[in-house]
């Protein structure tokens, strides 16, 4: 027994760096074991609202079933889709991330989607995608009065969260409605009322 400690004392060290050793490598195999996991597509950089999403949008990535969203899209029910409001890289793909691939369907014949500027200062912070909206034309000068020019219409794009001052917003409009906003748009700036 004395013989085995005094070997144990004199290569203490190097039974040190072995045990060592052998730590680092059961640690290095335990990271190269595959983790059990469900491939899912997520958003392969921050994605504005309204934008339509290519391959180049998008990367495969496994996380635990556990952690995995409901209703994730796989890659080619993703592409082509637009982009319900404002998505960070990383962010997992559903179906209530992206409008429908026949979104304006449900509005009957006529619907469009049109997109306008709003300021963040005038309303449009709080607004979510689903929310109905009221558009009013503001003249800048204030030497006309402020005017409905869309009343009711449906928020399909939000803004996002790195545009400070003014945004785009997409809403669902009938076609006449849009005109009206285009012409509106070239001398008045948008406000929104939300709609009970």
């Amino acid at each position: 027994m004395d013989r085995i400690q005094q070997l144990v004392l004199e290569h203490r060290r190097l039974l040190a760096a072995v045990l060592a050793g052998l730590a680092v490598l059961t640690g290095l195999s335990s990271l190269r074991q595959p983790t059990d996991g469900i491939p899912v597509v997520v958003s392969r950089h921050d994605l504005r609202s309204g934008h339509v999403i290519t391959e180049r949008d998008l990367r495969t990535t496994t996380v635990p079933a556990a952690a995995a969203a409901g209703h994730a899209l796989d890659r080619s029910a993703a592409v082509g889709r637009r982009v319900a409001g404002p998505m960070r890289r990383g962010e997992t793909v559903t179906d209530f991330r992206v409008l429908r691939a026949d979104a304006l369907a449900g509005y009957g014949t006529g619907a469009v989607l049109t997109t306008i500027r709003v300021d963040l200062a005038d309303g449009a912070a709080g607004v979510r995608v689903g929310d109905r909206v009221d558009v009013v034309a503001v003249d800048p000068d204030g030497e006309s009065r402020a005017t409905v020019v869309a009343r009711a219409v449906e928020v399909v794009t939000v803004p996002g969260p790195d545009d400070p001052d003014a945004t785009s917003l997409g809403i669902v409009t009938s076609e006449k409605d849009a005109l009206s906003l285009a012409t509106a748009g070239l001398e008045a700036r948008f406000s929104l009322i939300t709609s009970s």
